[in-house]
């Protein structure tokens, strides 16, 4: 399975995962920078949850029905992408998507659609101002 990062803002990273040339999931990791809310903790913990510094919501659109292994490659992925952050919740949330994130990025002005449809199908609300840093190794 391969992965190509899409889109790398202050506060969200988004990836395509794909097997040959079919696009299978997409992952989006959204950097709340506060606490996890009470109920976040308590579905697991039940009552001896107290949250870290940091919750990051981490939403995986799958575009079909993933395997054992293409699955436990995913939540592989986004646990070695959080692993080193320090004091932070999280929990990865798979859900059907409904279409697939098909836009000209990185062309012209390709990433504002690609957020548009980002923002309706995670029902996120990411915010691209200045698209300079787009052809930066590392966007911001």
């Amino acid at each position: 399975m391969d992965f190509q990062r899409l889109l790398l803002t202050k506060d969200c990273e988004l990836f395509r995962f794909s097997v040959g040339i079919e696009s299978i999931a997409y992952l989006l990791f959204v950097d709340t920078f506060s606490l996890a809310p009470k109920n976040f903790g308590e579905a697991i913990f039940e009552d001896d949850f107290n949250p870290n510094d940091n919750h990051i919501l981490v939403q995986c659109g799958i575009l079909r029905e993933l395997t054992t292994l293409e699955r436990e490659e995913i939540l592989s992925f986004a646990e070695k992408l959080l692993s080193s952050k320090p004091s932070i919740d999280y929990m990865v949330d798979f859900f059907h998507a409904e279409a697939d994130l098909e836009s000209d990025y990185p062309e012209g002005d390709g990433v504002f659609d690609l957020v548009s449809k980002t923002n309706e199908l995670f029902k996120s609300n990411i915010v691209i101002e200045d698209t300079s840093s787009i052809n930066n190794i590392v966007q911001k």
